[in-house]
């Protein structure tokens, strides 16, 4: 079996560093609404039992409203759950929150700061 890694940053699961799903738990993934101007995506389950009665996602949140310019925090949510097939985990992180700017009006590809998971909650 293999899993998804969510690193934490933040209070929301205090002595927790990240969070597992397991990989082939995983129905589908989508933008959430925001909480408190901060962005969020739905990780939505197939077997949701785990969850109880109270829903049927795990929100990630994030400590920016959005990444850089030309990067999704669904499509690296996404991407983390497709890569490393043969693997056992895949690690969501390396989200682009700023970047560099090579020229005037013109955004570079360096980071200068990563998008943060502050916190997971059933949806």
């Amino acid at each position: 079996m293999s899993y998804l890694k969510i690193p934490l940053t933040g209070v929301a699961l205090p002595g927790a560093q990240y969070f597992i799903i397991p990989k082939d738990n995983i129905s589908y993934v989508v933008a959430g609404a925001a909480v408190g101007g901060l962005a969020t995506v739905d990780v939505f389950l197939k077997n949701n039992s785990a969850l109880g009665a109270n829903g049927d996602a795990l929100r990630i949140q994030f400590g920016e409203a959005a990444p850089a310019a030309g990067f999704s925090l669904v499509d690296a949510i996404q991407d983390a759950w497709v890569s490393n097939p043969g693997g056992i985990v895949s690690t969501v992180g390396g989200i682009p929150a700023t970047l560099s700017v090579t020229a005037p009006g013109v955004v570079g590809g360096q980071a200068l700061t990563f998008c943060t998971i502050t916190g997971v909650t059933i949806v």
